[in-house]
Order: C-alpha cells, then structure tokens, then sequence
C-alpha cells in the first residue's frame, strides 16, 4: 500500500475512534461515557431540549447498560446521570421551576406535596447558584441508597436523599408526560 493511503487510512481510524468518544449536539461536546459512585455509565441517549422555539439545553442520560426501557431506567437499582448542557443563560428560580413543573405533570400535585423537603433542598441549591449560563453543566446523579447529587459548574451540592425522588426527577424526562416527547425518546436511543 501507498504510504500516503497509509497514512490516510490511520488518521481515518483516528478520527473514528475519536467521533465514538463522544458526540457533537448544537455544538457541545457530549462524552460517551461517565462515573457515577465508581461505577461506568454509559451514553444511553442525548438530544436538546426546546421549549416553544428556544433550544434551552442539551440532556444526555447515561445508564450501567443501555436501554429503550423508561421505566426500566427510572426504577434501576444501579447509578444513573442526567447531564443538562446549557445552551442558553436561565436563572435559578426559572430551573427551579421548570423541575417542580415537570414533576407534578408526572407525580400529581399529592406526589409533589410527598417531595416538599427535597424540593426544597433542590430550591436552596438553584439559589446559591443564582443562574446557569450558555456552556455550564448541570449533573443530576442518581444514586441508588443515597439520592440524588446535583453538580453545577463542577461543584457539587450536599446529597438530596431518596430513591423514590430520584426516580421522580428522572420522569421530567422519561415519564408518562414527559418535557418534551421527542426529548424522551432521543434520551432513550431514539
């Protein structure tokens, strides 16, 4: 072979493994891969989230093992990511708010009441971050036995405690009425 088709044939190689590294979402780089509690997630699916005609973030879900199950996801008994890449600037109370919002459309409003001292605890988070600009991440761990963990900008924030919550955060995005439908599926291989 050529040299020159070697060589053209390694930097094709490079790039491949490069692009199954992570992929590119209006223009965030979203990794294939993270820890959770030491354990390795996987990409389970990733797509924006828009609201009327405004791309507010990129969502990407990451799981022990991929799946097309949301149930599955939500009830699993291993550590699961959502990760919110902003692609927009929303303040702290807005966040707030769209979450609460997104919970009762799937717990009811006797299932959000269930959740008043967790919700509060996300509150007290979202207020000391003030606002979340264009290029910031926000991590939502789930950890099973523990809770949820929110990190914003790399810090992260005291353990919300509950499963039963956690699940609750993830059907914002995979439950019955989720943010948005298109979101859910693309979140869950789609």
């Amino acid at each position: 072979m050529h040299p020159f088709k070697k060589t053209l044939l390694a930097a094709s190689l490079l790039l491949s493994v490069a692009a199954a590294q992570a992929l590119d979402i209006s223009g965030q780089n979203v990794p294939d891969k993270a820890d959770v509690a030491g354990q390795a997630l996987v990409l389970n699916g990733a797509g924006v989230r828009t609201k009327i005609v405004v791309d507010v973030y990129v969502a990407a879900l990451y799981t022990a093992k991929r799946g097309n199950d949301a149930n599955a996801v939500i009830r699993a008994a291993a550590p699961r990511r959502m990760e919110l890449r902003m692609l927009r600037e929303v303040s702290a109370a807005t966040m707030h708010e769209s979450f609460v919002d997104g919970l009762e459309d799937n717990v009811g409003k006797a299932g959000l009441k269930q959740y008043a001292a967790q919700l509060d605890a996300l509150d007290r988070v979202f207020k000391e971050v003030k606002t979340v600009a264009k290029g910031d991440v926000i991590q939502l761990d789930f950890v099973p036995g523990q809770g949820t963990r929110v990190t914003v900008r790399g810090k992260s924030y005291p353990v919300i405690a509950g499963d039963d919550f956690a699940g609750a955060m993830l059907s914002i995005w995979l439950g019955n009425d989720p943010v948005q439908d298109s979101l859910k599926g693309k979140l869950l291989g789609g």
